[in-house]
């Protein structure tokens, strides 16, 4: 079974054999593939016209990135067995831990992740292990990806003109789990007061997901974020704030919409753009998965 650790209490060796499978699935071709996927997740709306798609917006965010993961832990797990498990950042802890400047983190450092930007170079990441990495870029007028021209990552923490300047933290996420025991409701999208959709981030504001993508973010700011690999990571403790939810509310038994929902989002609906399709109802208790966490 994986176990999925805190990043920030992962040896040097765990973390270098981590993203020396990172980089082995960014070299071979296969990384870039889930960024496309995700990708043509967002451009898949549900139903046609509306702003939901198969993946955000609605119900399926959850057990659709929980799915993805799993995929991408797969990934990994095939390029180097001996990794644990797919990681989680603690990004509420973060300002906590740093007095309030979770940019000075040592997530943020080049030992993990890479520093932030520097803006005397485009604010791309100079250093750490995925400083050589080039971009994929979605031409939206023929759905097309090309790379981009200038390899390395954008990353503008807390400092985005189009982001926030500040990071999700603990209150929220005790907020969310305390006061949002409705997992979702109708209309099934990003206005209703629903647990999913404070997680996600569109209820009350730029909130939890969404304000984690928006402070980091460059290359975080748009459908193309897994080319920047914090993705992963912040998905990870997503999906953890989700079953923290569901042990305490119900595994199976809470998520909505059982049927009539919009298509793809109904508990036995079958999932768009994976590797391979899964109906939602298979990935809502990892126990029967093979990982937990830490």
């Amino acid at each position: 079974m994986s176990v999925r650790k805190n990043i920030l209490s992962l040896t040097a060796a765990e973390t270098q054999r981590l993203f020396a499978a990172f980089n082995t699935l960014k070299a071979d071709g296969r990384y870039d593939n889930f960024t496309r996927r995700h990708m043509r997740a967002m451009n898949t709306a549900t139903p046609a016209g509306s702003s939901r798609n198969v993946a955000h917006r609605g119900p399926a965010f959850l057990p659709w990135h929980r799915a993805s993961l799993l995929e991408f832990e797969s990934a990994l797990l095939s390029v180097d067995p001996s990794i644990s498990g797919l990681p989680y950042w603690k990004w509420e802890q973060e300002s906590a831990l740093n007095a309030g400047k979770p940019a000075t983190s040592r997530f943020w450092s080049a030992a993990l992740v890479g520093s932030d930007g520097v803006a005397t170079a485009g604010d791309r990441v100079q250093d750490g292990p995925f400083a050589s990495w080039t971009a994929l870029i979605h031409q939206s007028s023929t759905n097309t990806f090309v790379p981009r021209s200038t390899p390395g990552l954008v990353r503008r923490l807390g400092r985005d003109p189009g982001g926030v300047t500040t990071l999700a933290d603990q209150a929220q996420v005790t907020d969310a789990l305390n006061n949002f025991t409705t997992y979702d409701l109708a209309p099934w999208d990003a206005t209703v007061a629903s647990f999913r959709n404070r997680l996600e981030g569109w209820h009350a504001g730029s909130r939890l997901h969404n304000q984690v993508h928006r402070w980091v973010g460059g290359d975080m700011l748009v459908g193309t974020s897994p080319n920047d690999p914090v993705f992963w990571l912040h998905h990870c403790n997503i999906d953890r704030i989700w079953w923290s939810w569901q042990s305490r509310y119900g595994v199976t038994t809470k998520y909505q919409p059982a049927s009539g929902g919009p298509v793809g989002h109904n508990r036995n609906d079958v999932m768009q753009q994976l590797i391979t399709p899964r109906p939602i109802a298979e990935v809502l208790d990892i126990r029967t998965l093979g990982y937990k966490y830490s």
